[in-house]
């Protein structure tokens, strides 16, 4: 065979060879579509008045002594938020943790008051010392809050009513336990509660 042949037939399969590798892939099939986001569910009759009843306090500012939106302390939010929903509960956080049923803390639902001992007013930098402190500094509650679901609860700070974690430090090291004022929700199984304000 005659050697230009040879080269061309060599060109003409390396040329051919290039331009399949140049044609256009087939077409993928599209992906299928996404699933849809869960859809909020409809809140309880009692996860409803809850709400309306801590949107009242959105934004208050803290006063000692206080219950109103005006200015509020912890158990003063706690107390006027049980009030709103009907219920009479004591006035300080002493006396709301000695009544009410005790809740553990994987039970939690919202509307449940959450309670901090001291431990709660020291600085993070303060907390490695906390071992050392005698048995009554964190035996006694100061300090409490209204769990909302999915591990927030709402209280009333120095910096006003604000909504924090349980899983925090400060307040994972304070939580001495919960208790309930409340009904049980309609469906108990679901502990998700309203979302944020």
């Amino acid at each position: 065979m005659p050697r230009r042949l040879v080269q061309g037939c060599g060109l003409l399969l390396l040329l051919a060879v290039i331009l399949a590798g140049c044609a256009p892939a087939p077409p993928r099939p599209a992906p299928p579509p996404a699933p849809a986001p869960p859809r909020p569910r409809a809140l309880t009759p009692l996860e409803a008045a809850l709400e309306r009843a801590l949107n009242e306090f959105d934004g208050a500012p803290y006063r000692r002594g206080g219950a109103t939106p005006a200015g509020v302390d912890c158990s003063g939010l706690v107390q006027a938020v049980h009030q709103r929903l009907g219920l009479k509960i004591p006035r300080t956080t002493t006396l709301q943790y000695s009544e009410g049923q005790p809740v553990h803390p994987g039970d939690l639902r919202p509307g449940d008051v959450v309670f901090f001992n001291r431990l709660c007013q020291m600085k993070k930098s303060e907390l490695y010392t906390a071992s050392l402190l005698p048995p009554a500094y964190t035996a006694e509650t100061c300090h409490n809050g209204i769990y909302i679901g999915a591990g927030r609860f709402v209280h009333a700070s120095r910096r006003g009513v604000v909504i924090n974690r349980l899983d925090e430090e400060i307040w994972r090291l304070s939580f001495m336990g919960a208790r309930r004022f409340l009904p049980l929700q309609e469906n108990p199984a679901d502990k998700g509660g309203p979302g944020p304000r």
